[in-house]
């Protein structure tokens, strides 16, 4: 897009909505939750919208429990995505960034274009790049 220039002018669409990266940053930044669904390549994906820090200490717990049963440490495991979750540039709340690239659902679950569940999606954690994300609805469509 030419610079100076916005949608009206140009007729092209930026890659990423621009009220959705609003969104994701209230999530990363404020521990904002939403119940959401999403259209991603032909799929909806409901779940709810947490943030990014969020998501790697839920990864983090998740990864490190098979360290717990090998006699590991998995507090070390545990620490690592936290880190990782920290230093993400997006949520930082003096950050000047207002572009996040990710997006993370939690509790989300995937269907067909006719609403038909995919097998096996019980509720799971779900990260995808807000590139992608070809239009939203607040609210899980389907329970």
């Amino acid at each position: 897009m030419e610079k100076g220039k916005d949608i009206f002018e140009t007729g092209n669409a930026p890659s990423k909505d621009w009220f959705l990266q609003f969104l994701v940053n209230q999530a990363n930044k404020n521990q904002f939750e939403l119940d959401i669904t999403l259209t991603v390549g032909g799929l909806l994906i409901a779940g709810t919208l947490a943030g990014v820090r969020q998501y790697f200490d839920d990864l983090g717990a998740y990864f490190a429990s098979p360290f717990d049963n090998a006699g590991a440490n998995s507090k070390e495991v545990e620490r690592v995505f936290k880190a990782i979750g920290d230093q993400c540039s997006c949520v930082t709340p003096s950050e000047k960034t207002e572009t996040p690239s990710y997006i993370h659902l939690k509790n989300a679950r995937f269907f067909d274009s006719q609403g038909r569940s995919i097998p096996g999606s019980t509720g799971t954690w779900w990260r995808g790049r807000l590139s992608e994300v070809q239009g939203f609805t607040p609210g899980k469509l389907f329970t």
